[in-house]
């Protein structure tokens, strides 16, 4: 989704963002030809620390998010861009002896993963000492890296074709839309919240999804398309072949400067929250600096950064965005309060076995 993102937000940001600032630029102290660092940044030459992240717009956002915490720790960032959360935790796993990166930005499904598998280090609270300011969703219990940003999957309808928008996604299936659904299949980060919150729908649990993989089956003559690339959806919105979709918040803005009157629903059983954490490796070169970053992307002013450089809204409850922002973003108690979380510990365990149901019965049954 983020690579996505990225390739759209290209022409627009380049320009802006291939300006950032550089770490490496001092100030001559006195009349020495030594250089000395500002702002009562450590002296010495500049620690460079290694983040692994998404590439392309979103790399270059993160350089300009991040220039104050170089200047301060006389540090540079250095972006590993890796297009993927799979591939990003696969190269890390491959470094896990001799760790090349410091800090790992993965959606929360994949950063689980990493911390069951040890490859990340407990979050140091005498230097991270602001997560008390954060929603509890944020937070991971067992110690490790929090969400710096949440976003949210609800149902997305063009305005000008779609006369009765859909108010869940149970409806999605049962309405009037034949053909016109945009539907995450089952391999996305989506697929699966659909079918929990499908299940549950339906009186039953996420231990047995059948009840929601034979009810996708029987109704799916609405799914114009199950996708796996948000792309797909991009397509599907801007070409006229479907109006209605179970998308992420962060693209709606740029659908609706596409030119397609795309609108929001909030659907009965909540919106989906689709985090992104910060991690710090286990093990990796300068731990003591990568717990630093972790407590400055929390602090209030990074994350009203974020929120407008990516479209993400912030988890610190003390940050205050823009009524632009706010129109489509998740942000304020109430709306926090209606985000439908997923356990994916447990997802994990059984998606391979989700996939094949769902392959099984409905994309190809």
């Amino acid at each position: 989704m983020k690579k996505l993102l990225s390739l759209i937000l290209a022409a627009a940001m380049a320009a802006m963002l291939l300006t950032g600032c550089s770490s490496d630029s001092k100030e001559p102290a006195g009349s020495s030809n030594t250089p000395a660092p500002s702002s009562g940044a450590p002296a010495g030459e500049p620690t460079e620390l290694v983040v692994a992240t998404w590439g392309g717009t979103t790399g270059a956002a993160l350089k300009e998010i991040v220039a104050p915490f170089e200047e301060e720790n006389n540090c540079t960032i250095i972006i590993d861009e890796t297009a993927g959360n799979s591939d990003r935790l696969n190269k890390i796993r491959a470094q896990k002896d001799a760790p090349e990166i410091d800090v790992a930005f993965l959606n929360d499904s994949f950063a689980v993963i990493g911390n069951e598998e040890g490859l990340f280090a407990e979050i140091d609270t005498s230097i991270v000492d602001n997560l008390d300011q954060l929603y509890d969703f944020a937070i991971v219990d067992e110690g490790y890296g929090p969400a710096y940003s949440v976003t949210s999957y609800g149902i997305m309808y063009n305005a000008d074709t779609v006369e009765n928008p859909p108010k869940s996604y149970k409806e999605l299936f049962e309405g009037d839309y034949e053909g016109r659904v945009m539907m995450p299949d089952m391999t996305g980060t989506a697929g699966p919240m659909i079918a929990v919150a499908l299940v549950e729908d339906l009186g039953g649990t996420q231990e047995d999804i059948t009840p929601a993989i034979d009810f996708m089956a029987a109704n799916k003559k609405n799914i114009g398309l199950f996708y796996a690339s948000g792309s797909d959806v991009i397509n599907g919105f801007t070409t006229g072949e479907c109006d209605i979709a179970v998308f992420m918040d962060m693209f709606l803005p740029i659908l609706q400067a596409s030119g397609v009157n795309v609108q929001w629903v909030d659907a009965e059983e909540g919106n989906f929250s689709n985090m992104t954490t910060i991690n710090v490796v286990e093990g990796c070169a300068h731990p003591e600096l990568a717990q630093k970053l972790v407590k400055y992307m929390l602090e209030p002013e990074t994350q009203a950064l974020v929120a407008e450089k990516v479209s993400e809204a912030p988890v610190n409850k003390n940050a205050t965005i823009t009524e632009e922002q706010d129109a489509y973003m998740v942000y304020g108690e109430d709306e926090v309060a209606n985000l439908k979380t997923f356990d994916f510990s447990y997802i994990n365990s059984v998606k391979a076995d989700w996939i094949e149901l769902f392959q099984k019965n409905v994309t190809t049954g």
